[in-house]
């Protein structure tokens, strides 16, 4: 087993108040953002909301120079309240959930409404579209299942409480956690019920499917389930709760903990591969490309290390924190932050670019056609572009 260093400095204090930069105080909108309709009502603009904010004091290469300079705003939808997941994008449509308990279907081109559904509580969990359904949790306790060009109801499979994880649905079967404890399968076509499994210590993380299995994180570690059966396989044991989906990339499933550690395992078996120590926890998933893993601790620091051996490449400090899993895409590293959307060179951690919004970014963007697609706790869901 090898294990890498990373030494970083935080007092329990300056983290716990990292945790709560989001609420720390009230934040008032933006004279554009004041024009929009009062919470409740939704509307679209083309206009732009905000505009891409060059980093301060970096010396950027040629390169880094030229993409600052790529982004823009496309348009922005206004929703009754805030958003919290990453939106799913099928047939020309994006999906998203919202504080106002809804469920909305937005033109991907031109930001414009066709349809919402509205559940008994708040959405945070990102939907999932598949086979021309669209699969999303509420913290009705519901799963839900809708058609996905007309909205209508499809099914609904009801838990104990709250639905709040990212179900995955793939090859005719969702799955999804719930606040219950319990890892569900759950027929795509008519939300019956395959198997369940309770690891009965701890709210599971959304899961993540890889082949024929089904992994998530929870208290005790991160769980293999087979996928067809709901059996366990095996479970790698952590110092503390590992809240977040791991990530999947050539047999190998990197994931951080509570605990301040990112550790790589083999996928098939549960063996270390190696694992990177930090002095702060890690609560995000993180993201991987073809030479590197990325991840957050809750001090605001941004690692890059080679996904072979766990040694450091780079660390970028946030002044806004870092209140999103990353998305790279494009040698791009995409986050979101307490104020704006952030944009680093994944091969440097040089800052690129800043999308301010004023209010906190907690989902990971979608990137997608030359878009991205992410929204915000000010209750606007955003579509830039980007070369």
């Amino acid at each position: 087993m090898k294990t890498s260093s990373l030494i970083i400095k935080l007092s329990g204090l300056a983290a716990l108040l990292f945790c709560f930069a989001g609420n720390a105080r009230p934040q008032s909108l933006s004279p554009r953002e004041q024009l929009a309709p009062p919470s409740g009502g939704s509307s679209h603009t083309s206009a732009e909301a905000s505009a891409p904010v060059a980093p301060k004091a970096t010396k950027a290469t040629n390169e880094s120079e030229a993409r600052a300079l790529s982004v823009g705003s496309k348009w922005m939808f206004r929703t009754g309240g805030s958003l919290y997941s990453s939106p799913a994008l099928a047939g020309g449509l994006l999906y998203f959930g919202s504080y106002d308990n809804k469920l909305y279907a937005v033109d991907a081109e031109t930001g414009a409404e066709r349809w919402t559904y509205k559940t008994g509580g708040r959405v945070m969990s990102q939907p999932a579209a598949s086979d021309g359904a669209v699969y999303f949790g509420s913290e009705d306790g519901r799963l839900y299942a809708l058609d996905a060009a007309t909205g209508k109801l499809k099914w609904k499979f009801q838990c104990e409480y709250a639905v709040n994880s990212a179900p995955v649905a793939t090859e005719g079967t969702v799955y999804f956690s719930g606040t219950d404890g319990v890892l569900y399968a759950l027929d795509a076509a008519t939300g019956a019920e395959r198997w369940r499994f309770n690891p009965a210590n701890g709210i599971p993380s959304s899961p993540l499917v890889a082949g024929e299995t089904v992994y998530f994180g929870n208290s005790r570690g991160v769980y293999a389930i087979e996928r067809a059966t709901g059996r366990k396989l095996w479970r790698y044991q952590t110092e503390r709760t590992v809240a977040a989906a791991p990530a999947h990339r050539d047999g190998a499933l990197y994931f951080g903990s509570l605990d301040g550690a990112l550790y790589c395992i083999d996928a098939r078996s549960g063996a270390t591969r190696w694992i990177a120590r930090a002095a702060n926890g890690i609560s995000f998933s993180p993201a991987v490309d073809e030479t590197s893993v990325y991840f957050s601790t809750l001090d605001g620091s941004f690692y890059a290390l080679d996904s072979r051996t766990g040694q450091e490449r780079w660390r970028f400090q946030s002044p806004g924190g870092v209140t999103s899993s990353p998305v790279v895409a494009a040698g791009v590293l995409h986050f979101g932050s307490a104020g704006s959307l952030q944009a680093l060179d994944a091969r440097t951690g040089q800052p690129l670019w800043e999308f301010k919004t004023e209010r906190t970014i907690s989902s990971p963007p979608l990137i997608a056609g030359g878009r991205i697609y992410f929204g915000s706790w000010n209750g606007n869901f955003y579509a830039l572009t980007s070369n």
